[in-house]
């Protein structure tokens, strides 16, 4: 028969194992499992608890840089856009032909029957229906790395002929995947001599481009902004005189993959709440009408500081921080579900008090979109990793860093951060559970 210690020994496991079962439900109820991997064993008491602090002391700064390099994309930008928040847009892209064939088709007595300049279109930002003048340039240089990187920045320029090749009025249409501008016969002429004679221009890549170093295209008036394909080409339609078939034949000269280019940027933001910044230097956003603003094409990210977070480790007990999120609200008024949707996506970096990324931290997706009212549109960000370094004490001047995510493509869109009411606004939620 078994001692009266032996039962109350007994009833004290029996205590603790449904006391452990009970914390195991609780955590699988509002954690992910990968938290409760991370968690320490420990006795856990009968006063167990789990704890949220939420912090709202957060501070935002908006930094901008004066360049970026423009030709590692896989298409160019071309528009002309004025917008309150990001400012007056103009991208101008520079670029060059690259024969796809040598065999043109051309006879001696081929004619030329209209040339044409095809540019696809992989995307566009912002309203399409207004009209507005494109301008077409030929480049009087040739194309060449101005450093030993072997790239072009968005500042770079290179010479032109003085008047454009061609003015015309465009309007891009979304359900068409190209632009299509019929070039002056001229030019056109003067390429298909050059062609049949004794040049031979067509004979080589190289004697192509010293004839003809290729376009500038430039926007006047309110445009939306739209990539431009490397997969763009110069048809040219001829045909012989007197033969039986009705048809042109077309000769198709692509930009092409490995043809040098690259995009101009000029970015004018003094009509807008960031007109003080300076290159190089936080604005913060009690200077810029309590906002800031994350755009790639004007080379800004913001600066996010979370402040004293020392405090919350000087507690009698020991502890574990399963979750931190920092909650971030798009301004609203700053977008619009179809013509100027926000960013989708950033990265997000340590950054230290003098501005210099320390180390990558994570990347982070639009949480949520409020279409209609824009008082929900915000991003959620993990960042327990930061505020364990933060806690520590070890590092109380760094900071994140909010950079728009680098892709294949330009970044048409743009990120405004906000405050919108007391429900949504910034804040910092961390969730801690103590261990004893």
């Amino acid at each position: 028969m078994p001692t009266a210690e032996a039962i109350a020994l007994e009833q004290k496991k029996m205590k603790s194992g449904i006391a452990f079962s009970l914390l195991v439900l609780i955590l699988s109820s509002c954690y992910e499992n990968s938290f409760l991997e991370e968690i320490p064993e420990v006795d856990i008491e009968d006063d167990f608890s789990i704890r949220k602090i939420e912090f709202t002391d957060i501070s935002y700064s908006s930094y901008f840089q004066d360049s970026m390099v423009t030709s590692v994309q896989e298409s160019f930008l071309l528009g002309n856009n004025t917008d309150p928040y990001r400012g007056t847009v103009k991208a101008s892209p520079y670029f060059e032909f690259e024969l796809s064939s040598t065999v043109t088709g051309f006879e001696d007595d081929t004619i030329l029957d209209s040339i044409v300049l095809v540019l696809k279109i992989d995307g566009s930002h912002f309203d399409t229906l207004p009209e507005f003048d494109l301008n077409i340039y030929q480049l009087s240089q040739r194309l060449e790395y101005q450093n030993d990187d072997d790239v072009f920045y968005d500042f770079e320029t290179f010479s032109t002929y003085s008047n454009p090749l061609i003015t015309t009025k465009v309007q891009y249409l979304p359900s068409k995947d190209s632009i299509r501008i019929t070039l002056p016969m001229e030019f056109g002429m003067e390429l298909m001599e050059k062609a049949k004679g004794s040049d031979k221009i067509f004979g080589n890549n190289e004697d192509f481009l010293d004839f003809f170093p290729g376009f500038m295209l430039e926007v006047t008036g309110q445009s939306p902004l739209m990539l431009v394909s490397k997969e763009s080409y110069i048809s040219i339609y001829h045909k012989v005189p007197l033969e039986l078939r009705e048809d042109d034949e077309e000769y198709q000269i692509p930009i092409g993959e490995y043809s040098l280019g690259y995009t101009q940027l000029n970015v004018d933001r003094s009509n807008t709440p960031f007109s003080a910044a300076q290159n190089y230097a936080s604005l913060p956003s009690e200077e810029s009408q309590d906002l800031v603003l994350a755009d790639e094409l004007g080379f800004g990210g913001i600066r996010i500081d979370l402040g004293d977070l020392t405090y919350i480790g000087d507690v009698a007990y020991d502890y574990y921080i399963s979750e931190a999120y920092l909650y971030m609200p798009v301004k609203k008024g700053t977008y619009n579900g179809k013509l100027n949707p926000p960013l989708q996506e950033f990265d997000v970096y340590v950054m230290d008090k003098n501005n210099n990324i320390k180390s990558y931290l994570t990347q982070a997706t639009l949480t949520s979109f409020d279409e209609i009212f824009q008082e929900a549109t915000y991003f959620k960000i993990p960042v327990k990793d930061f505020v364990d370094s933060q806690i520590s004490g070890s590092r109380q001047t760094d900071g994140l860093w909010i950079d728009v995510t680098s892709t294949t493509s330009f970044n048409m869109g743009y990120l405004v951060v906000g405050e919108n009411n007391t429900q949504y606004k910034s804040k910092l939620e961390i969730t801690i559970i103590p261990l004893n």
